[in-house]
């Protein structure tokens, strides 16, 4: 059975609902949220928190999605997808609604989306570092070494 549109969600109602979760959770207005924000050097204000909020505000930049994962004390994932595993739309179109246990997975380089093909699950494995975290930043590269070590065990995870 197929799920009705209306209860697919797509990615700024996500992120929509959990700015104004998360700043209830913290017991922050609008206002006091925008000033954590400006902090920051992000321009929000009370009227941008509202506007975005109720959706007047279509979208934020991805410098305005860190800052708010920042300030909201999440990953910026955890505004992107649903806590929940329900229906999820990754794009506006061209692609079918995803579950969004399947995105996290996808988001933390566990696994690509399911319908990707053989060369791009291929692709997207050797993308996914093997290792977390970053070691001395070479001078010359501006590169951390755990780069360079994924880069000499062959970089294929």
């Amino acid at each position: 059975m197929s799920t009705p549109p209306e209860d697919i969600k797509g990615v700024m109602e996500v992120v929509r609902a959990r700015v104004k979760e998360l700043r209830g959770r913290k017991g922050w207005s609008g206002a006091d949220l925008g000033k954590e924000l400006s902090a920051l050097g992000v321009p929000w204000n009370r009227s941008v928190v509202a506007n975005f909020e109720s959706g007047r505000r279509p979208a934020v930049s991805v410098q305005e999605l860190l800052a708010l994962a920042l300030v909201l004390d999440v990953s910026p994932n955890s505004l992107l997808v649903p806590l929940y595993s329900e229906p999820y739309q990754v794009t506006p179109e061209g692609t079918e609604p995803q579950n969004s246990g399947d995105v996290w997975m996808w988001m933390r380089g566990q696994q690509p989306l399911p319908g990707t093909s053989a060369a791009g699950t291929r692709l997207y494995f050797a993308e996914v570092p093997t290792q977390v975290g970053r070691g001395e930043r070479d001078p010359v590269t501006g590169l951390y070494e755990w780069y360079e070590k994924i880069d000499r065990e062959g970089g294929d995870g």
